[in-house]
C-alpha cells in the first residue's frame, strides 16, 4: 500500500507541475495514452525537480482517488475509499466534531485527493426532515425500543433480552428553563440507547401520554416478542433504575419527603426540625400486588400506568445507590461533619487534617479512576464518583486516628457493607449478603445517636433495603445503578450546540451515529498495569499480593509476592481479607519473594495507598465500580 501511495504521491506531483507551468493546451504536450481522454497531459522530465521526486514518510492516511496509472500501477478499489470514508465519519462522531469544523476539513483531504463529499451532511448521512410532535407541554420525539433492540441482537448470546430502563429530567442551559426528559433503555453491558425524548420547560405532563408509545410497544414485543434472522427474542424489563423524584413520577407516589414515602415498607415518619426522619426499623413490607391494587392509600397518588404494562412496581423500581448512598448518605454525612450539628462537627484542625491527607494521595490512585482526591474545602463539588471514591477506597485511611472510635467504626459499618453488596462474585456477595444487611441496620440504627436526631432522612432509611435488590436482580448493585445512564446523558446534552430546537439536534445527531454504528458496542473496563507504584499491585487468587517490577516482551511479568499473613487488617471483621481493606507495614517489604505471572494470574487490580508510619493499606478494586463509564 505504501508503494501505491509513493507513486500516486508522484504523479500529483507531475500533474500540478504542468498545471504551473502550462497556461494553454497550444504547448503541444502529448497525452499518454494510458490516461482517459479527459486526463491532464503528463509532466515534461525536465521539469520535474529533484524534491518533487522525493518520498514522504509521514503521510498516515490511505489514498482513494483515481488516478491516470501505467501498466504497473494499478488504481485503488472501492473498498479502500469506503474505508477511509467510514473511518472519517466514526472518528467525527467520536469527537463530537461540529459541521463547521467537519466542512473546513473536508477541502483540506479533497486537495490531496481524497474522493470525499464536499458537504459533511452527506458524509455523516444527516436527515434531510427531522419530524418532532407537540405533546404533553413541549416537544416528543418517538424513536422505537424494538429499533433500538436490533441493534444489539446479533451480538447476544441468549435468546432472552433483559432490559434495565431510565427516566430522568437533565436542564441543558443555565439561562433557561429547557430540560429533556428521555427514556433510556439499556441492554445487558451494552451502551444505553434513547427510546423517547421530550423537550420542554418542565417535566411531561400528563404521564399516562408521556409513556403511552413506550408502555403499547413494550406489551407488544412482551407478548409476541422479537423476530431477528430466524430466530424469536423474548423482552422483559427488569428493572427500573431512577432517582427518588423520578420514581415518585413514575409511579405516582408521594415525593420523598412525604411521612409515608418509603416505597418498600409501611413506616411512617416524624417531623424533627423541619424534617422528615425514620426512626423505627421493623415494619410490615409493601408487595407488588398491593401496589397494583392500589392499596395504599396514603402512599399512592394514583395509578402509574407501569401497573397496565404487568410491571411490578415495587421489586422492579431499583433504590439507585448512586443516588441514595453516594449522593445521599455519604454526602449528607461529610456535610454532617464539616458543619452540621456540634454533636458531630469536626474542628478546624481535624477537617485540616483530612483534607491533608485527601491531597497527598492525588496521583497515587490507580488509573481506573477517573478522578483524583479533593480536599474537604470542596465538598460541595465532589460528583457521585468522588463520594463513592470516599466511601470504598479513601475514606477508610483518611479518617482512621481522626475520628472518635466510635465515629470511625461507623463509618466502616457502611463501607464494608457496600464493599460487599458491591462484589462482581456472586459467590462472595451472597455469602456475607446476611452479613451486609446487619451492618446497614447497625449504621442506620447508631445514625441518630452519632449525628443527630435530624440525620436519619428517606435515604439514610432506604439503606436497609438496598440488600434486597441485590438478592431480588442477584448481581452487584453497580449492574443495577445510574452511572451508566448519566453518562450517557452527558454525551446528548453535548450533542446540543445551540438554544434552537434542541431535539431536533439530538435527532439528527442519533440519526448520524446509527449509519455508523458507533457505540453499538459493549463496555469492557479497562485494567492498566505498569510497574508505576500506582497500577504495579494485583491480587492473586491465593489472596497474596503481587507488585509488578518489570513487564517482559513475552508478556509475563517480573512481580515480587507478599502472602496474606505477613500482613496485619485495618480492622477486625469476619470476611474474606481479598474483599475488604488490608493495612500492610513497611516490615512486610522484606518478606516479599520474587515470581514470574502471566498477566491471567492477575486476578484482581490493587489499589496501594500510602498509610501512616510508612506502611501502605491495599485495597481491592471492584469490577468495574472505579469506571466512570
Amino acid at each position: 500500500m505504501t508503494l501505491r501511495v509513493r507513486q500516486w504521491r508522484k504523479r500529483q506531483r507531475e500533474l500540478d507541475q504542468l498545471l504551473r507551468y502550462s497556461d494553454s493546451d497550444e504547448e503541444g504536450q502529448s497525452v499518454p495514452s494510458s490516461c482517459s481522454s479527459d486526463s491532464v497531459p503528463r509532466t515534461p522530465d525536465s521539469l520535474i525537480s529533484d524534491n518533487d521526486l522525493g518520498t514522504s514518510h509521514n503521510f498516515h492516511f490511505d489514498t482513494d482517488v483515481d488516478y491516470c496509472s501505467s501498466d504497473s500501477e494499478q488504481e485503488p478499489n472501492e473498498a479502500e475509499a469506503t474505508s477511509f470514508e467510514d473511518e472519517l465519519r466514526q472518528w467525527a462522531l467520536e469527537h463530537n466534531l461540529t459541521h463547521r469544523a467537519l466542512n473546513d476539513l473536508l477541502p483540506i483531504l479533497r486537495k490531496q485527493g481524497h474522493l470525499l463529499p464536499v458537504d459533511c451532511r452527506t458524509l455523516l448521512a444527516t436527515p434531510r426532515h427531522n419530524t418532532t410532535e407537540p405533546k404533553c407541554g413541549g416537544q416528543y420525539k418517538y424513536y422505537g425500543l424494538e429499533k433500538g433492540i436490533c441493534r444489539y441482537l446479533s451480538q447476544m448470546e441468549s435468546n432472552d433480552v433483559h432490559l434495565s430502563v431510565n427516566v430522568d429530567g437533565i436542564p441543558l442551559f443555565r439561562s433557561s428553563g429547557v430540560q429533556f426528559w428521555p427514556i433510556l433503555v439499556k441492554c445487558g453491558h451494552f451502551d444505553p440507547f434513547i427510546v423517547a425524548m421530550f423537550s420542554g420547560q418542565s417535566k411531561p405532563s400528563p404521564l399516562e401520554e408521556y409513556l403511552n408509545d413506550f408502555v403499547t410497544e413494550y406489551k407488544h414485543l412482551k407478548d409476541n416478542g422479537i423476530a431477528f434472522k430466524g430466530q424469536t427474542y423474548t423482552v422483559n424489563i427488569d428493572a427500573l433504575i431512577c432517582d427518588a423524584p423520578a420514581r415518585a413520577y413514575l409511579k405516582c407516589i408521594k415525593g420523598h419527603t412525604a411521612f409515608e414515602s418509603c416505597e418498600r415498607c409501611l413506616i411512617r415518619g416524624a417531623r424533627v426540625e423541619s424534617r422528615v426522619v425514620f426512626n423505627e426499623q421493623e415494619c410490615t413490607s409493601r408487595t407488588d400486588d398491593g401496589f397494583s391494587r392500589v392499596e395504599y392509600t396514603n402512599h399512592q397518588t394514583g395509578i402509574s400506568p407501569f401497573i397496565a404494562a404487568g410491571i411490578p412496581c415495587v421489586s422492579s423500581f431499583v433504590l439507585d445507590y448512586m443516588h441514595v448512598v453516594c449522593l445521599g448518605v455519604v454526602r449528607r454525612l461529610l456535610i454532617y461533619l464539616t458543619r452540621g450539628p456540634k454533636v458531630c462537627r469536626l474542628s478546624v484542625r481535624q477537617k485540616d487534617a483530612i483534607s491533608q491527607k485527601l491531597i497527598a494521595l492525588r496521583g497515587k490512585m490507580p488509573s481506573e479512576f477517573a478522578r483524583q482526591p479533593w480536599g474537604l474545602q470542596e465538598i460541595d463539588r465532589w460528583k457521585a464518583t468522588e463520594l463513592r471514591q470516599f466511601l470504598l477506597y479513601t475514606g477508610p485511611v483518611v479518617l482512621k486516628a481522626v475520628l472518635s472510635p466510635e465515629k470511625y467504626q461507623h463509618f466502616l459499618s457502611l463501607t464494608v457493607s457496600m464493599s460487599i453488596m458491591l462484589e462482581s462474585d456472586d459467590r462472595i456477595r451472597s455469602a456475607y449478603l446476611q452479613y451486609a444487611q446487619e451492618l446497614i441496620k447497625h449504621f442506620v440504627m447508631c445514625s441518630a445517636d452519632l449525628y443527630g436526631k435530624t440525620f436519619p432522612v428517606y435515604n439514610v432509611h432506604a439503606l436497609i433495603h438496598l440488600h434486597e435488590d441485590a438478592s431480588h436482580f442477584n448481581c452487584s448493585l453497580n449492574d443495577i445503578s445510574c452511572f451508566p445512564f448519566e453518562n450517557y446523558l452527558q454525551q446528548v446534552k453535548k450533542q446540543v450546540r445551540n438554544g434552537r430546537s434542541p431535539l431536533e439536534q439530538v435527532t439528527r445527531r442519533l440519526s448520524e451515529i446509527e449509519q455508523s454504528e458507533v457505540y453499538n458496542r459493549q463496555r469492557h473496563p479497562k485494567v492498566f498495569s505498569s510497574v508505576k507504584e500506582k497500577d504495579s499491585c494485583f491480587l492473586l487468587r491465593d489472596n497474596s499480593f503481587a507488585f509488578v517490577r518489570q513487564r517482559n516482551a513475552d508478556g509475563s511479568f517480573a512481580c515480587e509476592i507478599l502472602h496474606q499473613r505477613h500482613t496485619s487488617p485495618l480492622f477486625q471483621q469476619p470476611c474474606s481479607s481479598g474483599l475488604l481493606n488490608i493495612v500492610c507495614t513497611g516490615n512486610g517489604l522484606c518478606r516479599m519473594k520474587n515470581a514470574l505471572l502471566q498477566e491471567r494470574d492477575l486476578f484482581r487490580k490493587v489499589a496501594c495507598l500510602p498509610f501512616e508510619a510508612g506502611g501502605f493499606v491495599l485495597i481491592p478494586l471492584r469490577h468495574g465500580v472505579e469506571q466512570t463509564y
